[in-house]
């Protein structure tokens, strides 16, 4: 779940053991007029690669990039458990000739819990439902057919299509490779937290990469909550006649809602500015009144089957996780 992440450190000896230490290739540094830069590549090759970038400032350091890409591969679509998680960081730990106790301490500035979710419908019909975030001071950062973006100042929500994103990243390499993949819909949710540490601390409770692996249970449980706070639009799909006594009104009711299924939301707030302020007002007041109605004509409710997805993901990467924990317990 944990993807983006930026670590800092503020311990003079590993800084100094990491800026003037010998243990890498002096090609896999840059060097800057107000800081060092170390790159540190996963070992992969192809569209595969990808790197952890260790930058280095007067009196601290910081390591930041995506720990699921660097582990699992640029193109993957798999989700780090909380086994593979620590791996990760074990493995950075000793590239880095550190020890995995030295990294546990180092401090979350920015972090990234996110899934890569298989759905059944197309990313793009999801996306288009998706119409806000918890409350009015998420602001609208992005609105594109494949992508929304609500930003409230240290916090980033976010829903994409990953398929999308990886084959304008990565030169349609599943497009030319179908098997990579099998499902061609992953819906990528995610949650950013930024701001530093005391600004994650406040939201998650955790400080330290080594709080992070410790109460794990508290990253999923964010997850999962930020994940109930979308709300959905509805309009879209064509509702079935269902009628309950047969009278002409609610046929009338019926073509009103068939006609409404044809705009999309973006659309009816644009015809919704032409009018005036009082007439705006009445206006949605009185679509209020038809999504209520809309009820009676079964249309498909978008967040059942987005949590619903998610949720099941969710169980699917705890019992993963599972499996790994026994695995190790018995080697």
């Amino acid at each position: 779940m944990v993807d983006n992440i930026t670590l800092k450190c503020y311990d003079k000896e590993v800084y100094h053991h990491l800026r003037y230490g010998t243990f890498v290739e002096k090609s896999n540094w840059i060097n800057g007029r107000w800081y060092d830069k170390l790159v540190l590549n996963n070992g992969k090759s192809g569209d595969d690669a990808h790197d952890l970038i260790i930058e280095f400032y007067e009196d601290f350091m910081k390591i930041y990039g995506s720990i699921r890409k660097w582990y699992y591969g640029a193109t993957s679509l798999d989700d780090l458990t909380k086994t593979d998680l620590e791996k990760a960081w074990r493995k950075v730990a000793k590239r880095l000739g550190i020890s995995f106790d030295t990294l546990r301490t180092f401090e979350i500035s920015v972090i990234e819990i996110g899934l890569n979710v298989p759905f059944d419908m197309e990313c793009v019909e999801m996306i288009h439902r998706i119409r806000a975030f918890k409350s009015k001071c998420y602001e609208l950062n992005d609105s594109r057919p494949t992508c929304r973006k609500f930003v409230s100042g240290f916090f980033t929500a976010k829903i994409y299509d990953k398929i999308a994103e990886i084959n304008k990243d990565n030169r349609n390499v599943l497009i030319r490779n179908p098997d990579l993949y099998p499902e061609k819909n992953a819906l990528r949710v995610e949650f950013t937290l930024k701001g530093g540490r005391r600004k994650v601390l406040s939201r998650l409770k955790v400080g330290t990469l080594g709080g992070l692996l410790e109460e794990y249970t508290r990253i999923v449980n964010f997850f999962w909550r930020n994940c109930q706070a979308f709300a959905f639009d509805n309009i879209g799909r064509r509702p079935s006649f269902r009628p309950k006594r047969g009278s002409l009104k609610e046929l009338t009711d019926y073509f009103v809602i068939l006609g409404l299924a044809s705009l999309s939301h973006a659309e009816l707030d644009g015809y919704t500015g032409l009018l005036s302020k009082g007439a705006q007002r009445d206006f949605r007041k009185w679509l209020r009144r038809r999504h209520e109605r809309e009820k009676d004509y079964l249309y498909p409710d978008y967040r059942i089957e987005f949590t619903e997805a998610i949720k099941w993901h969710l169980i699917d990467l705890i019992r993963l996780n599972n499996r790994q924990r026994r695995d190790n317990i018995d080697l």
